[in-house]
């Protein structure tokens, strides 16, 4: 591509020069003309009137010449212009037929709630109440030999005093209101034949087959602030409410107001971390506003958020004045986006409309710039026929016409090759412009992966945002833990501090008191000789004999002072939270709740990585399966082209992954743009089995299935095709030597000659006798 470009700029560079050249070329011979015309005057009047006209006719044709490259080129960007809107109006229109079939769903609900006139079946459907007719009526024939219960939402109110839980208990059920309860195989045959009677498609008005029993015994809520099903709805049938029990677990499943409470009151978590349901009761936790979810499984809590667009809805325990006035919001809100869709349809068809009006016009233009071009020829030619039959004077421009005819040629000849070189590159862009309208395509196929991968991301959001909360709670323990270590070690070195005082207290009590006694024993003698106190010595034996020197306060003092210094170390001690007393044992509590935070900090970021590289693998694997789904489909589609060509014909195979559909597009004479269509259909007999057998061949091809096994599949063909497609599957089974291919057919197969590869095997006619054969048995 690179290359070319250089090529093409570097052609349009030559052509420059050639056009000057020619210009050049043209203002010599003209000049040599104007001197001709001078020379001879009134007597050569007609040979300078024919001299000018050909100058004027040569200048016309060199501009129309110079103009014809630009027209092409603006031509081929119209042309792209209208292939690259004409994507957008398809799909601008199939956004369009979709809002407004939604908008004839919700119109046809509402006209089926008014015309029901106040009956509560309708807000189940409409279909309901023709199915419930008819059951009244085969019950009043006695046609059914146990009860028919339904619809089942007819039987259900919200209990008094859990009006808030209603929305969420009827999200919590998961549909199913229109359903009917049969108790035999032979009522819910009769049952199926009215739903067949009544319209109904296959998820109208379906069938639950119960056994007759007493009502189940449930357990009550567990606790205040939480409720079940059960306990939100007010079932007025046993049979009903069994059904309800066994197929929608209405036992077990919690409600809640917030998950916030749910949690509270229904969480719990072990010492290894552990979560569960604090009742095993119940399996699944719902709460408000939104409908959204939570469970515990393995140990580990799981949250589903409720998507749906149509928030909480409500049947249940309603009269038909809010359905109506429900579904009328609805209706109006399709009816606004049917109107967005038609305005941005109309805007895609005039743009698109545009581009064709301006396309078909630069065509009209570019069609009557050659036609001028091959008038002001073939005028040229009479022209200079007509000069050179005048028997002109001596005066001779056939060089310098010569050389106008070489540099014309040249400029041509550049022209001509900068035309195929800006076509090659131009034919470049369009493929990558489709490679780009493609890619967008595939783009908005994605989005709604996309959204549910939105969806988990949302969710892992939430589980990122507890385990962020987990984690500050965590540090909120560890900053706590980290002022008990330095109440404790203060305290620890206070008491340190406080018993060698004590200590020194003692030893200098014990000493001033053996001072003292000695001092008394020296003053009664009579050779009394004053020794200071600093030469007196005595062992530790004698300091630990001494026993404590009665005071002179009492013993209220002393422990009025000991209860108010116990009491200011209690309130330290509750000020610290120090409830242990021994140092060691509260060291060793520390050294096993430090461990264990270390193990939980170590799981999360085992976790995390876990995550991230997850979510690395998921998107490879997607991407990698995108590019092999579109890979495949487009082999496929080629291989069907190229069957068809083998008849002039042509074709593709458009694979919507979206809508999961395969679609056909057949052009029987590829020569021929109008024998398109997209309905096989209105082919013939012919060539809609040629047309299928080259399908069938396509996607074997990239199958990769060992055997494959075609009966009878040329008797609708004419002999044309069916020699075709025999020769097609013959060559196709010969390369593709590791598979095996089986055909059988009626027709004639002379025109394949067997050989190492080729068998053909002709089974003999039945033999039919005169008479009809009997088998014995």
């Amino acid at each position: 591509m690179r290359l070319q470009k250089e090529q093409l700029s570097s052609v349009k560079r030559e052509v420059v020069t050639a056009e000057r050249r020619l210009a050049s070329a043209r203002k010599y011979l003209q000049e040599f003309r104007d001197q001709i015309v001078q020379k001879y005057g009134s007597a050569q009047s007609e040979e300078a009137r024919r001299t000018a006209r050909l100058q004027e006719a040569e200048v016309e044709l060199a501009n129309h010449k110079s103009s014809l490259v630009e027209r092409k080129r603006q031509l081929q960007v119209y042309h792209n212009e209208y292939e690259e809107m004409e994507p957008h109006l398809k799909q601008a229109t199939k956004d369009l037929n979709a809002a407004k079939n939604q908008l004839l769903t919700v119109m046809k609900r509402v006209s089926d709630l008014k015309a029901s006139e106040g009956s509560s079946i309708a807000i189940f459907g409409q279909k309901c109440v023709a199915v419930l007719q008819k059951v009244e009526q085969a019950e009043a024939a006695g046609r059914f030999r146990g009860p028919v219960i339904g619809p089942i939402g007819a039987f259900l109110k919200i209990a008094p005093g859990k009006e808030d839980f209603a929305k969420i208990a009827e999200h919590a059920l998961g549909g199913g209101l229109d359903r009917f309860i049969v108790t035999n195989d032979h009522d819910r045959k009769e049952l199926q034949n009215i739903r067949s009677a009544a319209g109904c498609f296959s998820r109208d008005c379906n069938i639950f087959q119960m056994a007759q029993a007493r009502r189940y015994q449930v357990p009550s809520p567990p606790c205040e602030g939480i409720e079940t099903v059960a306990s939100t709805l007010s079932v007025s049938d046993e049979l009903v409410f069994n059904c309800l029990v066994d197929n929608s677990r209405i036992d077990q499943l919690a409600l809640a107001k917030s998950k916030d409470e749910s949690e509270e009151l229904l969480l719990v978590q072990d010492n290894n971390g552990r979560e569960s349901i604090r009742w095993d009761t119940l399996q699944r936790v719902y709460f408000l506003p939104h409908g959204d979810t939570w469970q515990v499984r393995g140990g580990y809590r799981t949250m589903t958020s409720n998507d749906s667009k149509k928030g909480l809805r409500q049947t249940i325990g309603i009269d038909r004045t809010a359905a109506i006035n429900e579904a009328t919001r609805e209706k109006d809100a399709l009816q606004k986006e049917v109107d967005e869709s038609t305005l941005k349809e109309r805007r895609v068809k005039e743009q698109v409309q545009t581009a064709q009006r301006k396309w078909n016009e630069e065509n009209h233009a570019l069609s009557k710039i050659t036609k001028r071009i091959q008038t002001l020829e073939r005028e040229i030619d009479d022209l200079k026929t007509e000069m050179e039959s005048a028997q002109l004077p001596s005066e001779d421009t056939s060089e310098l016409e010569e050389d106008v005819a070489n540099a014309e040629e040249a400029v041509a000849l550049l022209r001509a090759r900068h035309v195929e070189l800006d076509r090659v590159v131009n034919q470049e862009n369009p493929e990558l412009d489709a490679a780009r309208r493609q890619h967008e395509e595939v783009t908005a196929r994605n989005v709604k992966v996309a959204e549910d991968i939105s969806r988990k991301e949302k969710a892992m959001l939430d589980v990122s945002r507890e385990r962020n909360s987990e984690q500050q709670a965590a540090r909120k323990r560890r900053d706590k833990l980290a002022m008990l270590e330095d109440g404790l070690q203060k305290a620890s070195n206070l008491l340190s501090e406080e018993r060698e005082k004590l200590g020194e207290a003692v030893s200098k009590a014990r000493l001033l008191t053996l001072k003292t006694r000695r001092e008394q024993q020296l003053s009664s003698e009579e050779e009394n000789e004053e020794i200071s106190s600093n030469d007196v010595a005595f062992t530790q034996e004698e300091l630990e004999a001494v026993e404590p020197i009665p005071v002179t306060k009492d013993a209220v003092h002393y422990k009025t002072k000991v209860e108010k210094a116990m009491k200011q170390v209690e309130r330290e001690r509750a000020k610290r939270k120090i409830s242990e007393a021994d140092g060691i044992v509260l060291l060793e509590k520390f050294k096993r709740a430090k461990a264990d935070l270390d193990a939980k900090l170590s799981q999360i970021d085992s976790i995390e990585a876990n995550q991230e590289n997850l979510l690395a693998d998921l998107k490879t694997r997607k991407d990698r399966w995108y590019s092999f789904r579109k890979h495949i489909a487009e082999m496929t589609s080629n291989t069907f082209d190229e069957m068809l060509n083998k008849k002039g014909s042509s074709g593709d195979i458009i694979f919507d992954n979206q809508n999961k559909t395969l679609n056909l597009v057949v052009q029987k004479d590829n020569q021929n743009a109008s024998t398109q269509t997209n309905d096989v259909k209105a082919l013939s007999g012919g060539e809609r089995s040629f047309t299928t057998l080259s399908l069938l061949l396509a996607l074997g091809e990239n199958l990769e299935t060992p055997f494959r096994v075609m009966d009878e599949f040329d008797v609708f063909l004419d002999a044309k095709s069916r020699i075709i497609a025999l020769q097609t599957m013959v060559s196709l089974a010969k390369a593709m030597v590791n598979r095996q291919f089986i055909f059988i057919t009626p027709q004639d197969l002379s025109c394949l000659k067997p050989d190492n590869m080729l068998r053909i095997i002709l089974m003999k006619p039945p033999e039919r006798g005169s008479g009809q054969q009997v088998i014995d048995f």
